[in-house]
């Protein structure tokens, strides 16, 4: 042991157990097995293990230092772990002698103050050079000098002074704070008082969810299209003078209006009324309603172009800034979305009927949007399952249905005017009346009930009803309904009983009607079953109503009477005890086949008068035509029709001879009778009207011979 060289060894350090919790996890996991392989048993054995083990390293502390190494059974150690061992070592060992030169230069340097003798033997160098001697100390001043003593009342002073530049310092800060708060409080004052003002309106108000510390004021509708359901809602932000700034995305671009035009050959004759721009400073109550006045005509814009496309894309013409529809060949009605003020929109120099016509349009319109809403309202209400998209809201298709019902109003009434103006000019006491109902004078209290019923008139226009009256006993009724379908309207047809004559005894003309009297036409000429569809239906129907008629009302006449000649010349027939006509004068006259006649039995319907209402091919009017077959004496006629030929052109004469067999002979110093076929037209030149002409054909049949 003695020629052994001294060596230190490092003390191995103390092993220590899990300082926490996670740490002792850690540890557990990292056995094999984990948690899973622990057990109280195991635990036990680990346990008495470590105990023992600690007491035989105890007992193993006494080493034999003389043994050999071979002996102890241990492997020689690596040299290069030696070197690195060794290096550790000194490292501490010089690092430690560091510690202890510093610690002593600290207290040599201390000392130097009271005893620098003895403390510089102690210095190092180093610290000799750099510090002076008694640089540092340890002893308290125990009084002030004279020097300070001298200077407490400048430094008084000072702290005054600074004192008070603070105080004035904290004046003027204060100061110029309370003018601020004033401001702020003017700010928030107007400010709170505009907002108050909007809720006290009745606009809702209310906290943005995403922004709670931010007002917002809602104006749009609820029941509105889901597309512009999140657009009726601005922000109300402070400024800086303490207004109000209403947010809001559309009303960046400028107010909003939808304008109805009416144009005739590219000139706008009539436009609806645009509110004027309001100003920066207006009120906020009328900037929030401006707002919504906006959302609501891009809205309507927005379904008008939608139904447009979808629904009528065959029916208006649509370009990128307007939608318009035909009138008539030469007016049509367009609809744009103008900016107030703008060069866009167009007033008119001089106000007209037609711009209240198109201020009735634009404001029908937005009525019907609002009707749409309050349908989306009932429709949310009802509780079902299928969720579709919304249909496009009829607000084009109710206006273009309206106006083209007006149309159809007034070309009826011309139409039948028409057929009464032919009846009229031949005599006949035709009349036409029209009769619209009368619209309700007050309407419910409820302001949507009154838009509701505004709306509703104007989506189911009333009906109309026309009184023909043909003969005095031939009477009918045209009713004049809108038709679901677009464009259009149903014709119906119901008949109406005669009139009462106010003639106190019987006389030889068509305006009489005799007691009891009936309407021919309910049995000779019965409409169909269904609406007529179009006006062309009707006529079509009256041209053929008519003749039938005119015929049953001459052969009524016929039979009163033997029209044996001129209307004046004849003379009532005797009657029986009833008052009735008698039949025993066996008048040839009876009513053919085809209604539209009155022809003579005893020659098979050679004669006779036939009555038509048609159409001028040229002129393109109705005509009401009187074709007579009757007989002539020789001479007579021919002077007659000489007379006649410088007044109509339209007359149509024929005289037949029948090859010399078909004549009438009669009796000697008599000229033999030809029969002659003539046509009368009313209107026309003829100053004969129908009563005339019938009397004047029938009282000149064969059996008047």
């Amino acid at each position: 042991m003695d020629d052994r060289p001294f060596s230190l060894q490092l003390q191995s350090a103390r092993r220590q157990g899990p300082q926490s919790i996670s740490e002792f996890i850690r540890r557990v996991n990292a056995e094999p097995g984990g948690f899973r392989a622990l057990n109280a048993a195991d635990l036990r054995r680990q346990v008495d293990a470590q105990a023992n083990g600690d007491q035989a390293d105890q007992n193993d502390q006494d080493v034999d230092m003389t043994a050999d190494a071979s002996d102890s059974g241990v492997d020689d150690a690596d040299p290069q772990d030696i070197a690195a061992a060794r290096e550790g070592l000194l490292r501490a060992i010089f690092q430690t002698h560091q510690t202890s030169m510093f610690a002593l230069d600290f207290v040599s340097l201390l000392l130097s103050k009271e005893n620098p003798a003895q403390a510089v033997t102690t210095f190092s160098p180093g610290l000799r050079d750099m510090v002076g001697i008694g640089t540092l100390g340890a002893t308290m001043l125990d009084a002030p000098t004279s020097l300070a003593r001298s200077r407490v009342p400048d430094n008084r002073m000072v702290a005054i002074g600074k004192r008070l530049m603070d105080l004035n310092k904290a004046a003027d800060v204060a100061l110029a704070a309370s003018k601020r708060l004033n401001k702020e409080i003017d700010f928030e004052t107007k400010y709170w008082s505009e907002v108050l003002g909007v809720g006290e309106t009745g606009w809702q108000t209310f906290r943005l969810p995403n922004e709670p510390q931010t007002l917002a004021v809602q104006f749009g509708f609820s029941n509105t299209s889901p597309a512009f359901r999140n657009s009726g809602i601005a922000s109300l932000r402070r400024a800086k003078d303490g207004s109000v700034n209403l947010e809001h995305g559309d009303m960046s671009r400028g107010s909003k209006r939808l304008q109805v035009r009416i144009v005739e050959n590219g000139n706008v004759l009539g436009a609806s009324t645009l509110p004027k721009p309001l100003p920066a400073d207006a009120p906020l109550q009328d900037r929030v309603k401006e707002a919504r006045d906006t959302v609501f005509s891009q809205e309507l814009w927005h379904e008008i172009n939608r139904e447009a496309r979808i629904e009528l894309d065959n029916i208006v013409r649509i370009s990128g800034s307007a939608v318009a529809y035909d009138l008539n060949n030469m007016r049509s009605i367009s609809l744009h979305l103008v900016t107030p003020g703008s060069e866009d929109a167009i007033t008119t120099e001089q106000p007209s009927i037609l711009d209240d016509i198109a201020d009735e349009v634009c404001a029908l319109i937005s009525l019907l949007l609002m009707s749409a809403h309050r349908d989306n309202a009932v429709r949310r209400s009802e509780p079902t399952t299928a969720k579709s998209a919304l249909p496009p809201y009829f607000l084009l298709r109710p206006m273009i249905a309206y106006a083209t019902y007006h149309n159809t109003i007034q070309q009826c009434a011309q139409s039948l005017e028409d057929v009464a103006s032919v009846l009229r000019s031949a005599g006949l006491p035709s009349t036409v009346v029209m009769k619209e109902p009368v619209l309700p004078t007050s309407l419910p209290s409820s302001r949507t009930a009154h838009s509701n019923a505004m709306a509703n008139l104007f989506i189911h226009p009333p009906p109309v009803e026309f009184d023909l009256t043909i003969t005095p006993t031939s009477r009918l009724r045209v009713l004049l309904k809108p038709a679901a379908r677009l464009p259009g309207a149903a014709y119906s047809v119901t008949f109406l009983p005669p009139l009462e004559s106010n003639t106190p005894q019987p006389v030889p003309h068509i305006s009489y009607v005799p007691p009891g009297a009936t309407n021919p036409l309910v049995v000779l000429c019965p409409p169909v079953a269904d609406d007529y569809a179009t006006l062309d239906d009707l006529i079509a129907y009256l041209c053929g109503a008519v003749p039938i008629a005119v015929t049953a009302a001459f052969a009524d006449l016929a039979r009163m009477f033997p029209l044996a000649g001129a209307p004046m010349q004849m003379m009532p027939p005797a009657g029986n005890k009833d008052g009735e006509p008698d039949d025993s004068t066996n008048n040839p006259w009876a009513v053919a086949a085809d209604l539209c006649s009155i022809v003579d039995r005893d020659t098979g319907g050679e004669y006779g008068a036939r009555f038509d209402l048609v159409r001028n091919a040229v002129t393109g009017k109705l005509e009401l035509v009187l074709t007579g077959d009757f007989l002539e004496e020789e001479g007579a006629w021919d002077v007659n029709e000489r007379e006649r030929e410088h007044d109509s052109e339209d007359e149509d004469e024929e005289m037949m001879d029948d090859g010399g067999d078909r004549g009438h002979k009669v009796a000697d110093g008599q000229k033999e009778k030809k029969k002659v076929h003539r046509v009368w037209k009313w209107p026309g030149e003829q100053d004969d009207d129908v009563v005339m002409a019938v009397s004047y054909v029938l009282g000149r049949g064969p059996s008047s011979a």
